[in-house]
């Protein structure tokens, strides 16, 4: 049975699957969307685990992409991200666009989310690996301080600073303190 894409497009799976890989922005966006899905899993184990009340996630541009509800009732929420490619793991937390008029508009406010977890995927080609930090312990962007500094090193170990959380249990504890 073809897929609706295969339907709507008129291409069969392979051929879309073909496009993608022939065009980089677009595997871009699709390493994002991958990281979403397997974040996402990631949710679900722990809701069904018990550790976790519930989660939504956000496919709305201007929002984070997922709100988590803990057991005691805390509400996080986390902007997916994935690694840039290069020799050193960092993440880019800006936006794709700048609003007309405002420069500072693609770099995020500090209260647009609250966790970030980035997918390090494209480094260790286990697209289900992620590394955590909270919001609040980024560094302040150098012009405008109500806004995150754009690039991040992802460091190996987790004895740093900012601290950087390989398990999503222990990002909710520390945002709990």
């Amino acid at each position: 049975m073809p897929h609706a894409l295969e339907l709507k497009y008129g291409l069969t799976a392979q051929e879309l699957l073909d496009a993608i890989d022939k065009r980089f922005r677009l595997k871009v966006a699709l390493e994002g969307a991958v990281a979403e899905v397997h974040f996402e899993r990631k949710l679900r184990v722990a809701s069904r685990e018990g550790w976790l009340t519930c989660y939504e996630s956000h496919d709305v541009d201007g929002m984070h992409d997922f709100t988590v509800i803990t057991l005691t009732g805390m509400t996080i929420r986390v902007e997916v991200k994935t690694i840039r490619n290069g020799p050193k793991p960092q993440v880019e937390l800006q936006k794709t666009r700048t609003a007309k008029g405002d420069p500072s508009s693609r770099y995020y406010d500090r209260n647009h989310f609250d966790v970030v977890a980035v997918c390090v995927g494209r480094l260790t080609s286990d697209w289900s690996q992620f590394r955590y930090a909270l919001v609040r312990d980024l560094p302040n962007h150098r012009l405008h301080p109500n806004k995150i500094q754009i690039m991040h090193p992802i460091p190996e170990r987790e004895e740093t600073v900012p601290r950087w959380y390989s398990r999503f249990q222990d990002i909710i504890d520390a945002y709990a303190t």
